[in-house]
């Protein structure tokens, strides 16, 4: 009865807005009560769809990383990762870059289970290109390293990995909030931060070109206490961050190839934004943060054309590639899969 009452509450208030419409499809784990003083550790902190639709792969807030079957709603347990922002999901091939217990940096294949051994360290952050065949890496200090590897199949051993470090890039301040790579892996992202006195915290965006030594771009985000995620949208034009001053929070995203800011919101009721989405054809962004408001962005319009709050936090979001749903992880545990509609 609980959750035909949610699903009744969410289509009244998921009405058309734009030709955007989002509408309760069902819901994913077991409800628990929020704590008030950390999340629970089955709180999915990222997400990702496979990219046949099938799969949602969610990391939990304790480091446990899962794979619910979409049709049958059930899950598998896959990994468990040990780093706060690690959640680097090869979506064309079907694997995770994993830091296990040993500081072993591994490229997991969720077909066949197998591990390829790629370097050793306690990196704090990482990505992989949709192919899995460039790999970044940062230990939360001044330096990002962009890693080549060779094409593998699933049935791959250990032994006959092949990956080599291409280049350490320089960054002007530590790399402490996020690091990405685009899907095709052309751009890389590191969202940095610093702290002086009488300034305070200041964030800075850093893009490269991968072929490149040096930044093409650099956003200074001005004096923000930091970031929760950095992506780029699917086409890779866009990059997107979520903001945090004077105890509000907000959204940016710029144009990867210009500089120019295509949208900036700030002032959130929330303190932080804590989850951001591109839909498939990088033409809206979702956002989500610890009051509970789920808001979809047009980003052309440079306004929301979706509004909704639920009774605790969204912690991530997740698009599915053939833009059916749109998944929605809470502070109570649940994940809520959401139909959307854009005409």
């Amino acid at each position: 009865m609980k959750n035909l009452l949610i699903a009744l509450l969410f289509n009244v208030l998921c009405v058309p807005v734009q030709g955007a419409t989002l509408e309760f499809a069902f819901h994913l784990g077991e409800k628990q009560e929020p704590r008030l003083d950390r999340l629970l550790p089955d709180v999915a902190r990222q997400m990702a769809f496979s990219n046949d639709n099938t799969k949602l792969i969610a990391k939990g807030m304790g480091g446990t990383v899962v794979e619910w079957n979409i049709q049958s709603r059930q899950k598998r347990e896959i990994s468990h990762i040990h780093a706060k922002r690690w959640f680097a999901y090869a979506i064309g091939t079907n694997r995770l870059l994993v830091r296990d217990a040993d500081d072993n940096i591994n490229i997991l294949s969720l077909e066949s289970g197998n591990e390829l051994l790629l370097t050793k360290g306690q990196y704090e952050s990482g990505s992989l290109s949709t192919d899995a065949t460039l790999a970044v890496l940062s230990k939360g200090d001044n330096e990002v390293e962009v890693w080549q590897l060779a094409e593998q199949s699933p049935e791959t051993a250990k032994s006959e990995r092949s990956a080599h470090k291409l280049k350490v890039l320089q960054t002007s301040f530590p790399v402490r909030n996020g690091l990405t790579l685009s899907d095709d892996g052309q751009f890389i992202a590191a969202a940095e931060g610093t702290y002086r006195d009488g300034e305070g915290h200041r964030t800075a965006i850093e893009i490269w070109n991968t072929i490149d030594e040096r930044p093409m771009k650099v956003f200074n985000t001005g004096e923000i206490l930091g970031v929760w995620n950095v992506l780029f949208s699917p086409d890779a034009t866009m990059l997107a961050v979520d903001t945090q001053k004077n105890a509000q929070s907000g959204i940016r995203i710029w144009d990867v190839e210009t500089g120019r800011q295509l949208l900036m919101k700030s002032e959130f009721e929330a303190y932080w934004t804590r989850a951001l989405a591109f839909s498939p054809a990088s033409d809206y962004l979702a956002s989500g943060d610890e009051r509970g408001d789920l808001r979809v962005w047009d980003i052309s319009e440079s306004e929301s054309v979706i509004w909704e709050t639920y009774p605790t936090g969204v912690q991530s979001l997740a698009f599915s590639p053939n833009g059916e749903y749109l998944a929605v992880a809470l502070w109570d545990a649940t994940i809520q899969v959401l139909h959307w509609r854009c005409e």
